[in-house]
């Protein structure tokens, strides 16, 4: 289900700063959660571009890893992030 109407139409705080963004929603609403300290993947732009680059063939099997643990951590704070708000 899609937050962002009901969202819209019941909630607002300055600091959201006229975005409607998790990354902009996430910090008025939950504190505690933060997305600039994961190491690595902190947007679903890197996420996308880590994925690619995990993907190619010239990639490492050790980089590979780097990358699927830092996408799972990045994955794991969105689903909290949309859980808790």
């Amino acid at each position: 289900m899609d937050l962002l109407p009901l969202a819209r139409a019941h909630y607002y705080h300055p600091s959201q700063q006229g975005s409607w963004s998790i990354k902009k929603v996430l910090p008025v609403i939950c504190s505690d959660l933060n997305y600039s300290e994961l190491e690595g993947v902190q947007d679903g732009n890197m996420a996308m571009v880590s994925f690619q680059e995990a993907i190619h063939p010239d990639c490492t099997p050790e980089r590979k890893d780097e990358i699927y643990q830092e996408l799972d951590k990045y994955c794991q704070l969105n689903t909290l992030a949309m859980v808790r708000i």
